[in-house]
């Protein structure tokens, strides 16, 4: 039995409502969420992160774009080393941005940070290894750990569509309080991840 069935029969079971609710979009779930990725993929969704910080969609796909050719057409810690920060602010970045970028690569290039070895540890302990990196705040790493790690348990309180979407099923006032999204998060898990996907497929839909 898949993960993704799996999921969907604990929603059923815990959380009837929430089941209903997204049940048309079930069929276009995932069945599995990880998928092997080298050190080099996991670097550029990392980059793709931080460049999604606070920004819609279409933006960030921009954004990357343009920083991938100032980087010399390929995103590895090595071209954004060497990319001028002026290069890389006129791609769209923030000065915060480059700064955190740049803090990434000093991190990888001093081994304090293995993004590879993250897949193979306690999540506990991959957020606080992405946590200790200046820019990186809980957002940044709970996108990572879903799409670039594939981790299954994971919410984002603090996501917009997240919280609207649920606001939207549940009938909740808007800017509902995160410690109640959160309280009602922790009955989809060990799943939350694929309860996030459903999330914001309502939202897309919408």
């Amino acid at each position: 039995m898949t993960r993704c069935v799996l999921a969907l029969k604990h929603f059923k079971r815990v959380d009837l409502h929430f089941y209903k609710a997204t049940h048309e979009h079930h069929s276009s779930l995932p069945k599995k969420l990880f998928q092997k990725r080298t050190r080099a993929q996991l670097f550029e969704s990392l980059v793709s992160t931080v460049i999604s910080q606070q920004l819609g969609l279409a933006a960030a796909d921009s954004i990357f774009a343009r920083v991938k050719k100032a980087c010399g057409g390929r995103l590895s810690p090595e071209s954004v080393l060497e990319a001028m920060p002026a290069a890389l602010r006129a791609a769209g970045l923030s000065g915060a941005k480059v700064k955190t970028l740049k803090t990434i690569v000093t991190a990888i290039k001093n081994n304090k940070l293995d993004l590879l070895s993250l897949k193979n540890i306690p999540e506990a302990d991959a957020v606080k290894k992405l946590m200790s990196i200046w820019g990186l705040g809980p957002w940044s790493v709970e996108m990572f750990l879903m799409f670039a790690l594939g981790r299954g348990d994971v919410f984002s309180p603090g996501d917009l569509g997240l919280a609207r979407a649920m606001e939207a099923i549940y009938n909740l006032p808007k800017n509902t309080p995160r410690s109640s999204l959160l309280a009602i998060a922790e009955k989809w898990s060990p799943h939350r991840t694929y309860a996030s996907l459903l999330l914001w497929r309502t939202r897309d839909t919408t």
